[in-house]
């Protein structure tokens, strides 16, 4: 075979298929090994930072969502009033906007 056959030869299925998958992984692999990995101890202080915000932050929605449902049913089983007309009415408005001001996009 001439040096031109052996240039124009195309690779073959399987070829094509896993050269492109081993750079791929070669280059992960370099990329990994330049990671600068925290220490067991600051990934520990980290998590348990993270579950107490977390645990602590479900707790208040806890008793924030308890608190309004007891309005709410409260305002529902008395008798209709113009105070508590007026106290759904805010809380819904109240409610909606903040909704709109959280959807709109930051400039």
């Amino acid at each position: 075979m001439s040096d031109q056959q052996l240039a124009e030869k195309k690779p073959s299925f399987i070829e094509s298929i896993t050269t492109p998958v081993r750079e791929v992984t070669r280059e992960t692999l370099g990329e990994l090994r330049r990671v600068h990995w925290p220490a067991r101890p600051h990934v520990r202080n980290l998590a348990t930072i993270v579950l107490a915000v977390t645990i602590i932050m479900g707790l208040l929605l806890g008793v924030l969502d308890l608190l309004l449902e007891q309005l709410f049913f409260g305002l529902l089983k008395a008798e209709p009033s113009l105070v508590s007309i007026a106290v759904l009415v805010v809380v819904v408005l109240a409610i909606i906007i903040l909704v709109l001001f959280a959807s709109r996009e930051r400039r």
